[in-house]
Formats: structure tokens, C-alpha cells, sequence
């Protein structure tokens, strides 16, 4: 009995000496430090320059492209912060070797652009999925910023099979014509409808033969993401007819 109690006490004891570990290691984790730097050039609504010549590039936003409506807004917010002293957390590079970092105004800058709806979210950081997923959220919801909302808003409903590439589309309303219509990833991938009307159609992200209820959007490579990803539906106009987000 009385080694079975040292045994029960043995295992409390190590327990409690795991557990201290784990806490004071989460305690002493190293927090990233933040800077002082100037913006010296705006680039365009998620990429600036510092006045020392770095380039910077927003994480967890991607602002549209500078053809599409509504791009000049990120650019234009983002322009008020030019010559001025911000705080900057450099968190890695990108492919272009550009920094990639989050921004404080105090407020936090990557977040207010899409709190304005001047952004979406992208590539969200593990830490910060529902704060920038319910930030968008909100801002479509509101019709801010680039979520000017279609009249149909409220039409079509879709789900997403991520591994076997494809996306089903149901329209609830009258009939809708969506030829010319955007569909996108969070990404800049974009797949422009043909001269189709809408009642439940399929879209496969390779190629094949189109006919009334299944479509093929030609991509060379998967457009939906295994772990989370988000489908923006535009009408002609680019406002925001649906969307449906997935992993967040």
C-alpha cells in the first residue's frame, strides 16, 4: 500500500513540476518588439516604404487591385500616415523580400482597414482569425467601404468543397442573370461568369465544358485553400452579391 501511495504522490509531484514548467515557459515566451519608424511612401493600400528604404507589406489584408473599384480608398487611408512616426512589429518577409509586419497608430492600422471595409482579410495570422474574421464580417454586413452591397444580396447561398475543388451556388430569389459577374478567393484569383442565369450551379476550378448548371473556371493550379479561405461573389457592378468564409 505504502508504495503505491509514493507511486500516487511520485506522479502529483510530476505533474505539478510539468505544469509550473509549461506556465513559466508560456510566461517568459519572447514577445515581438516593436519600433519606431516613419512612412516615407505609400505604394499602394496594403504596401508602403519607410524613410529608411524598406519596403512593408500589411499582414492579414489584401486590398483590391488598382483596377478594381474601390482600390483608391486603402491607398487614400493609408496616405494620411505619410512623413508620420508609427510602431511597427516586423513578423518575417515575403517572396518580394519585403518586411512583413503589423502596424500600430496606436490603433492597430492592419485591422482598421478592414474594420472600414477598405480591405479584406488574408493570410490571417493563427492568433488573430476571429478578430480580422469578424471585423469583415461586420464591415459587409454594414456595406462599408468596397462592400457596397448588390441588390441581391440576400439571393444566393453557397458551400465550398475545398479538397475536391469546387463551389455550389443556390439563387433564393427570382431569376438572376450574372453574366460578367466576379467570383474570387481571398487571394487574387478572380473568375469572371459567362452569359448564364443562376439557379444552383456548380463551379469546378479546372477546365472542362461548360453547360447551364456546371461550369469550369480554367485554373491552372487549386484555387481553394485546404485550411480557410473566403468566396467574394461581385456582381457587374462589384458590389457584394455573397460570400462565405471557411476555417475561421
Amino acid at each position: 500500500m505504502k508504495k503505491h501511495h509514493a507511486l500516487f504522490f511520485a506522479l502529483i509531484i510530476t505533474a505539478l513540476i510539468a505544469v509550473n514548467y509549461f506556465l513559466f515557459s508560456v510566461q517568459l515566451s519572447p514577445q515581438i518588439e516593436r519600433e519606431k519608424v516613419t512612412i516615407s511612401r505609400v505604394i499602394d493600400g496594403d504596401t508602403f516604404e519607410l524613410d529608411d528604404g524598406r519596403k512593408i507589406r500589411l499582414v492579414n489584408v489584401n486590398t483590391p487591385e488598382k483596377n478594381i473599384p474601390g482600390s483608391e480608398l486603402a491607398t487614400e487611408f493609408l496616405k494620411s500616415y505619410e512623413n508620420e512616426i508609427v510602431e511597427m512589429e516586423a513578423i518575417g518577409t515575403d517572396k518580394y523580400d519585403r518586411t512583413l509586419a503589423r502596424i500600430y497608430t496606436p490603433e492597430y492600422l492592419n485591422l482598421e482597414l478592414v474594420k472600414r471595409g477598405l480591405s479584406s482579410k488574408f493570410l490571417v495570422q493563427k492568433e488573430e482569425l476571429s478578430i480580422f474574421a469578424d471585423a469583415e464580417e461586420k464591415a459587409i454586413e454594414s456595406s462599408l467601404g468596397i462592400w457596397k452591397r448588390s441588390p441581391y444580396f440576400n439571393c444566393l447561398k453557397s458551400s465550398i468543397n475545398q479538397e475536391m475543388e469546387y463551389v455550389t451556388i443556390t439563387n433564393n430569389c427570382d431569376n438572376i442573370h450574372i453574366q460578367s459577374w466576379i467570383l474570387k478567393d481571398e487571394s487574387r484569383k478572380v473568375y469572371e461568369f459567362p452569359n448564364v442565369d443562376i439557379g444552383t450551379i456548380t463551379l469546378y476550378t479546372k477546365a472542362g465544358e461548360n453547360n447551364e448548371k456546371i461550369l469550369f473556371w480554367g485554373s491552372k493550379t487549386d484555387v481553394w485553400n485546404n485550411d480557410r479561405d473566403s468566396l467574394y461573389l461581385f456582381d457587374q457592378e462589384w458590389k457584394i452579391a455573397h460570400y462565405n468564409s471557411y476555417g475561421y
